[in-house]
This record gives C-alpha cells, structure tokens and sequence, in this order.
C-alpha cells in the first residue's frame, strides 16, 4: 500500500500544458454511464428476486432457496425469454401490416407518410383512380356499383394499393345517395386512413373515427 500511495497521488496531479491526457469521447462517456446503469440495476434485481424467492419458499415448502447467483441467472433466462417473445411480436406485426413500420434506432415506429414510404398525394390518386372506376362503371349500368372487387367488372389493379388491398367494400344501392363508406385503406396506411364515401369524395380519417363509423354500418 506505501508503494502505491505516491502513484495515486502523481496521479492526482494535474496535467501540464502539452501533455497528454488519455480521456473518454462524450458518446463513450454516455455509453458508459448507460451499461454502468444497466449493470447496477441488474445487481439490485439480482437481490430483490432473491429475496422475493426465499420469501416465497418459506410459504411453499417445496420451492427451494435461491442463491444470489442462481437469482441473477433466473434474471438473464427471463429477459432472454421476454426477448425471444417480443422479437416475435413484432414479427407478426410486421407481417399483418406490411410496409406500414420503418426502424427507429433498435425500434420500430409507425410510417408517417404511408405504407413503404409513398406519400399521402400519391396514395389519394389511387383511391381517386378506383373512384372513377367505380362511377365509371355506375353510368354504363344503370347507377348500379360491381359487386364486389372479385367480380372482374372493373380492374381488379384499381383495388390493389402499396401494402395491401383497400378494405370494407360495401356495394350500395345506388351510388351518390349517401355518405357511407364505401372502402377504406388497410392498416398499413398508417395511423390515417383515406377513405372513400358514397357521395364520391375522399377524406383523411383517423382511425378512431373510421371504427365508429363502422361499428354503425355494422350495427344496421
């Protein structure tokens, strides 16, 4: 210990100019301080699932003790798992709404201009280009709308869109009497929806508003 004390303490002494100094970048100095967080915060897990353990295992005889070790390894198998479980949650989610999710950092976030980057001019021409078809086709049949996107009365490219198929087609009587919805983007559009009424005009909708608007067409 007397040896090392007079290099801890030339250690100590600051530095003169033109000497080198050996010093962490900012973005190190943050890195550090986060696993350093991480770390400490896994250490005192460690103990609280010990303790909750033996805790447990005085109520039920069976559950054997937990040695402080064993609880910081049950801690890496649960977070492991947990990570395991949520990877495939987002797996599936990306694969129910396609094109609709783009990468933030190691996350995932809602595309803010529609499914696989298209912006919201150019998904509003599409649902206008299925609009003229469908009133295309009401002139030359007596007011009557296809009867349905599978029927092959008008083509069927005009229900396809980036990401999907429009949604909710509900044939009306006559079209132009009313403003029911006659067909929606899917949810890979995004938190908003353009959708297309039976008066013949498009608007953006929330998607909030979009199912209660279908909970009443349900519900007639």
């Amino acid at each position: 210990m007397r040896r090392i004390a007079p290099l801890l303490l030339l250690l100590s002494l600051p530095a003169h100019a033109g000497m080198t100094v050996i010093t962490l970048t900012d973005a190190a100095k943050v890195r550090l301080d986060v696993l350093s967080f991480f770390i400490v915060s896994y250490l005192l897990l460690g103990w609280a699932v010990k303790g909750l353990w033996n805790s447990l295992s005085k109520t039920f005889e069976r559950m054997p003790r937990l040695s402080y070790r064993r609880a910081l390894a049950l801690l890496l198998l649960s977070g492991l798992f947990l990570y395991v479980i949520l990877t495939m949650i987002s797996g599936a989610r990306e694969l129910l709404t396609p094109g609709a999710w783009e990468k933030q950092g190691i996350g995932y976030r809602v595309r803010a201009d529609g499914p696989a980057g298209e912006s919201k001019d150019a998904r509003r021409e599409r649902l206008e280009g299925l609009r003229d078809e469908l009133w295309r086709h009401a002139e030359s049949h007596d007011g009557q709308a296809p009867l349905s996107p599978f029927s092959g009365e008008i083509p069927r490219e005009r229900w396809r869109m980036k990401g999907g198929h429009y949604l909710g087609y509900a044939r009306p009587e006559r079209l132009g009497n009313d403003r029911d919805v006659i067909a929606y983007e899917p949810a890979s559009a995004g938190p908003r929806r353009y959708v297309l009424l039976n008066d013949g005009s498009i608007e953006d909708w929330a998607e909030g508003k979009l199912n209660a608007e279908l909970k009443k067409r349900w519900e007639k």
